[in-house]
């Protein structure tokens, strides 16, 4: 059981760290941005800010690919799965994750072995090696490898790895007005 909270312990962690970063790249992106436009307004253009702006939007959907799995948030069709009995439901879930963490897994050591290969490829105006843009791929698919690892031992074990039904949240808050209403 150590073990399983260890893996849940490290998905949080690793979900919270993930969100700050991406907030300080979507604001960076943002700076960058605003600082071209002026730029372009003094007839001075910044041959680097798009490329900047670029590689951060690819960083920051990777990364963000994570936070949302993690949430459950991806697109799914649930048809299938809704229309079974508990048992089975929970034995497709289990089976979803499970196939869910081998395809992150292979993406993880193709994405590590396509970043080797870019040994000396640059990138065009900031000269920056390419193989720090393609490292995106392999961490952001080893981020969502934990969430579904711990989302897997969350139904192994009984935990559900699913994150709390906004409609429970929004159900309790209105109990807690009526009662408050009433008092």
């Amino acid at each position: 059981m150590g073990f399983v909270r260890g893996v849940h312990k490290v998905s949080d962690v690793l979900d919270k760290v993930m969100e700050a970063v991406i907030v300080f790249m979507l604001l960076a992106m943002v700076a960058v941005t605003g600082a071209q436009v002026v730029c372009r307004l003094l007839n001075h253009a910044l041959a680097w800010s798009e490329e900047l702006t670029r590689y951060l939007l690819i960083w920051s959907s990777m990364l963000g690919a994570g936070c949302v799995y993690k949430h459950s948030g991806h697109i799914s069709i649930e048809v299938l799965q809704n229309a079974m009995p508990k048992p089975v439901k929970k034995a497709m879930k289990i089976i979803v994750q499970a196939l869910c963490m081998i395809l992150f897994a292979a993406i993880v050591v193709y994405g590590v072995q396509y970043y080797q290969r870019q040994g000396t490829q640059v990138s065009a105006a900031m000269k920056v090696p390419m193989r720090f843009v393609y490292l995106a791929i392999p961490i952001g698919c080893g981020s969502m490898f934990v969430h579904a690892l711990d989302q897997f031992l969350g139904l192994v074990t009984g935990r559900d790895g699913s994150p709390a039904a906004p409609e429970k949240a929004d159900v309790s808050a209105d109990d807690t007005a009526k009662k408050e209403v009433q008092a």
